[in-house]
This record gives C-alpha cells, sequence and structure tokens, in this order.
C-alpha cells in the first residue's frame, strides 16, 4: 500500500501536466468569432486535480496561449473559468486546460465607479462604452435609470482616460465621444415596471457592487431605492455583465415586493424625424431595434447609433410614451436576464441592415449556445 500511493501522486501529477482537453462545437451555420464559453470551476478541479485561479492556463488550437479569467459572482471562492472560442459554421474546436504560467493579457472589458463624476457607474470593453447614473448626480436633480451610450472607434479601454480633468467627450478626438441623450427615459434599452399602461421610473441607482472586472467579462450590480408601481412599493437590483468582442450585454433584473408578478419592459427611447423602428419582425416576436438619426451634436455628423434589445421569451411590442417598449410579465423575486447592445455607423453598423444584422445574430447564439464538453 506504501508502494502505491507515490505511483497514484504521479499518475495525478502526469494527468494534471498532459492537461484535460475541451471541445467546443457550433450548431449554427453563423460563423462564431470569440464568443465566451463558461466552464464550472469544480469540474475543471475535478479534470485538473490541484489546478489553482493562478496557475489555470488555456491553450488554443494552435498551441497559444489564451486570455481566460476565473469569475467569483462577488465571492471569495471561483465559480467558472471563462475563455473565448471561434468556431466556423456547424463544426467545433477543440482547446487544452492546463497548469502553467499564466500571461498577463491586456483587459478588453472593464467598469468602475466614478465618483469623480457625480457617482456616475461606467463600463466598456474593446467595442463600446455604457454608463448609468448615480447619487450624486441625482442630488443635483438630474434623474436617470436610463443606459447611456459612449460610441468608440478604438479598440482601447477609455474609460480612465475620458474621465480626466477637463476631456470634453462630447466632442471627437478620433476614439468616439458621448452624443447620446438619456434624461428621464430609459434610454438605450433599460427596464421598467409597465402597469396600467404607465412607466414607472425608478431614480439613480443608490448602491453598486463589482463582482467581477476583466480581462474578459465584467459583472456588476446595482440597487435602487424602493419606488411607487401604482399602489405598490417596488424594489429592483439591475445585475449588468459585458464581455470582450461583443457590444451586448446581458442584463438581469429582479424586482421585489409585495405580488406575484409584474409588467415590465424594456425600452429605447425614440428621437423623431429620421429615426426608426428596424423591421426583425417576425413569430414570435423576441427581438426589437431602433436606428436613430443623424446625431449633429457640436459637429454636422456624429453618424448614427443602432440599438437592440433580445429576450428568452415572447415579447408584445409597442411605440408609446415616447418610447419602442417591450413588455412581457415575470414573477416577483425571479430573476429576468435579457440581452442589450448598440452599435455605430462609423463602426459595426454602417446602415440600419447591418445593424438589423447584429441583432439577428445576438438571437440566433442566444437560442443556440455554444456546446461545451470535455474530452
Amino acid at each position: 500500500m506504501k508502494k502505491l500511493l507515490p505511483l497514484l501522486g504521479a499518475l495525478v501529477l502526469c494527468l494534471s501536466c498532459g492537461g484535460v482537453k475541451v471541445k467546443v462545437a457550433n450548431p449554427l451555420k453563423l460563423n462564431r468569432t470569440d464568443e465566451t464559453v463558461e466552464l464550472d470551476w469544480k469540474e475543471v478541479q475535478k479534470r485538473l486535480p490541484g489546478i489553482t485561479p493562478e496557475d489555470i492556463v488555456v491553450i488554443g488550437p494552435k498551441g497559444e496561449q489564451l486570455p481566460s479569467q476565473v469569475l467569483y459572482y462577488g465571492g471569495v471562492e471561483p465559480q467558472s473559468l471563462i475563455f473565448q472560442a471561434t468556431v466556423g459554421p456547424r463544426s467545433s474546436t477543440t482547446y487544452r486546460l492546463e497548469s502553467g504560467m499564466r500571461e498577463d493579457f491586456r483587459a478588453q472589458a472593464y467598469g468602475r465607479f466614478v465618483p469623480e463624476r457625480m457617482d456616475d457607474f461606467a463600463w466598456e470593453n474593446d467595442r463600446i462604452a455604457y454608463r448609468m447614473y448615480g447619487p450624486a448626480l441625482e442630488r443635483t436633480g438630474e434623474i436617470s435609470n436610463g443606459i447611456d451610450i459612449w460610441l468608440k472607434h478604438t479598440d482601447s479601454l477609455v474609460i480612465n482616460r475620458w474621465y480626466r480633468p477637463g476631456y470634453d467627450y462630447h466632442t471627437d478626438r478620433g476614439e468616439g465621444l458621448d452624443c447620446y441623450k438619456v434624461g428621464r427615459t430609459l434610454g438605450a434599452g433599460a427596464m421598467a415596471p409597465y402597469e396600467g399602461g404607465k412607466l414607472w421610473l425608478g431614480n439613480n441607482f443608490t448602491g453598486y457592487k463589482v463582482l467581477d472586472n476583466g480581462p474578459i467579462r465584467v459583472t456588476f450590480q446595482l440597487d435602487y431605492a424602493p419606488f411607487p408601481v401604482d399602489s405598490l412599493t417596488v424594489t429592483e437590483r439591475r445585475t449588468i455583465s459585458l464581455d470582450a468582442h461583443t457590444p451586448f450585454n446581458r442584463i438581469t433584473e429582479e424586482y421585489t415586493g409585495d405580488f406575484d408578478e409584474l409588467r415590465v419592459a424594456a425600452g429605447v427611447v425614440l428621437r423623431g424625424p429620421g429615426g426608426r423602428v428596424i423591421d426583425l419582425l417576425d413569430k414570435p416576436i423576441r427581438k426589437v431595434g431602433y436606428w436613430e438619426p443623424l446625431n449633429t451634436d457640436n459637429t454636422p455628423d456624429n453618424g448614427h447609433t443602432g440599438i437592440g434589445l433580445v429576450f428568452p421569451c415572447e415579447i408584445k411590442v409597442e411605440t408609446r410614451l415616447g418610447h419602442l417598449l417591450a413588455s412581457t410579465v415575470i414573477p416577483q423575486g425571479k430573476p429576468f436576464t435579457y440581452r442589450m447592445g448598440a452599435a455605430w455607423s462609423k463602426r459595426e453598423a454602417p446602415t440600419s441592415e447591418a445593424m438589423a444584422q447584429l441583432i439577428l445574430d445576438e438571437t440566433a447564439k442566444a437560442e443556440h449556445p455554444l456546446v461545451v464538453t470535455f474530452k
């Protein structure tokens, strides 16, 4: 027995050194490029005994180390391992997990609380940036829980640079700009209770928590003070996650209060002449899109912004109360997740048709995720 123990230890070490293969299969005719796949950390540890977040390495099909991230979901124990896969139409690609020295990859997804700018919370990836408004701004009388967009030419992260004193991010200096106006609306796809034919808008967020922060995914929670919804009082928690290489966020809403279910609507503010709803109508309806009119703030041509929303269920679509609204009913206290993304005519969506294709592709990816298996 004493002789067997060292042999078993050597076998485990050998298996760990050799790594384990992971097959990523694509069920669609669509090419999937740099799309995030997620592995349960306990399963990774089971396959690679002794592996730690500090020495887990993902190897691509050409033998190169790929960026990866261990997710903690705001806790202290690792929960998942993510990396990004590229898989051709109706094919598969094999990756390898092993123990090794992790390379220091540049972050491509990032977010932070910005107290120096009236408590904004801003987040971004290599494609686009977004922000929400916090308590300091609310105290000035500017109240909104809608989503704001920052448009980018560059793959670089810009939040910290654009927030430097004296920087005018409303003017395009070659990297992009903020020309999107939110006001007291849902902005670019936020959600609100929609009872009695009325939108019940909350105020600015009161608290935040960063759950994970790059290099591939940023995830954070925003909490809102209780607010009236008809005769009810409702509390909201909004959790937002953005991965590298995609303009689409995953937004999870959780409403609690003295009710069994609540009608809610995610909405995009309408801009008037030149703006139009993107024709995506099919049955059942699970996605909407809006193409903004030409923006001329500060310059004659800031281009157009396209916005898309994708849902896990059938929705009711209407244009009223100054918004393109997509509504459904959700149970009290149960998280509801949808996708929201935006793209710029000066980058990824030169036309409304190109924006429509981005939304259609995102819908297909949501309905047919990459299939991941250990080999």
